[in-house]
């Protein structure tokens, strides 16, 4: 994968990321071919190339969320075209405004899908995650080049929780999450 300084150059990295998501996969022993791909997310830590690849997503399709995350802005995009990601189609692109981290390249970073649970907040997805998956955590464990993170990010307005579980490998991320970006954004915009 390069270091993405347009659209254009991400597209030509699609294939690659694909391979690399398809790798953590393979070491997690998952198969996710049943999951709804939500979003793919892009990475950057410069502004001028976020500034610009916020003007082509745009071009692209329609800006559906500017929502400050964890402090710094998230937009979120609903393009007009699908975009293939390996074996997986999703409208929805996740650009997050650089912070203070630097990133070995600026591309894709993660594929985030759509795992519903009975109750959705950090416990009820573990849950759900460990039933789809038995084994994943101890598998996850085992692979000492993988990484999880559990989170629960807020945005100010959103009546939806979001609870996060991530698995990171190398410079890619799978998370999984219990609700559409859709709906999310939605509850943000609800009275």
């Amino acid at each position: 994968m390069h270091d993405a300084t347009n659209l254009t150059t991400l597209m030509r990295d699609k294939a690659a990321f694909a391979d690399k998501i398809n790798q953590l996969l393979d070491l997690l022993a998952i198969d996710c071919a049943d999951l709804t791909l939500d979003h793919v997310a892009i990475r950057t830590h410069d502004i001028a190339v976020t500034e610009s690849l916020a003007i082509e997503l745009a071009s692209q399709g329609k800006l559906c969320s500017e929502a400050i995350v964890n402090g710094r802005p998230i937009h979120i995009y609903a393009l007009e075209r699908a975009l293939t990601i390996g074996q997986w189609q999703t409208l929805w692109v996740e650009l997050p405004f650089p912070n203070h981290k630097r990133y070995s390249r600026q591309s894709w970073e993660h594929v985030e899908f759509v795992l519903p649970c009975t109750t959705a907040d950090m416990a009820g997805l573990k849950q759900a995650l460990q039933r789809a998956f038995p084994g994943i955590f101890a598998r996850a464990e085992q692979q000492h080049t993988i990484t999880v993170k559990c989170s629960e990010p807020c945005v100010k307005g959103e009546r939806l929780p979001n609870p996060t579980i991530a698995f990171k490998y190398q410079d890619v991320c799978v998370k999984f999450h219990p609700f559409p970006l859709a709906e999310i954004i939605a509850s943000e915009a609800s009275d």
